[in-house]
């Protein structure tokens, strides 16, 4: 996604005759979505929520595009990492988050079976269980996180452009 692209999302956003609330709503649920381990299922999650809470669909999947190819690291790794942190500081046995270590693994794993086949992912699983849970609670905790603080920049981002339409309207 091209920056130019991203401005022409962020315009289309602030044309919509929804309010204000609507559209940060819908947004930030897709931000949440981002966060989240389903990788490959954020578009069918988002519109199935986005159906199921009648929100703006186009708005809910722009706010997915939050985890992309070129955030997807700091989007996963980060909230494991701290996860981790945490659970082991409350006496939880997770072993320390070596990165090098977990891609070494998951090479090795990848040379020896194909992802098509179910032995590649019980090695994997067996390999990456210890950090299945901080994964899972990482990045729903970000999740929540960077949905509450979307909302709010979404909703008083909107309200300050149409303010500012309308003064310039009105001039």
């Amino acid at each position: 996604m091209t920056p130019l692209k991203i401005k022409e999302g962020i315009r289309h956003i602030l044309h919509l005759d929804e309010p204000p609330h609507e559209l940060a709503k819908a947004f930030a649920a897709g931000v949440f979505v981002a966060f989240t381990p389903f990788i490959g299922l954020h578009t069918l999650i988002i519109l199935l929520m986005a159906w199921v809470f009648r929100m703006n669909k186009v708005v809910a999947l722009m706010g997915t595009f939050a985890n992309n190819p070129w955030t997807i690291a700091f989007v996963y790794i980060g909230p494991t990492w701290i996860a981790v942190y945490w659970m082991r500081r409350i006496g939880i046995p997770v072993p320390r988050l070596n990165y090098n270590r977990l891609v070494d693994q998951f090479h090795q794993t990848l040379a020896s079976y194909s992802i098509w086949q179910p032995a590649f992912w019980i090695k994997f699983l067996s390999e990456f269980k210890p950090f299945i849970h901080a994964f899972l609670i990482g990045t729903t905790l970000a999740g929540i996180v960077s949905a509450f603080i979307t909302y709010f920049i979404t909703y008083y981002g909107i309200q300050y452009y149409r303010r500012k339409i309308k003064r310039q309207a009105v001039q």
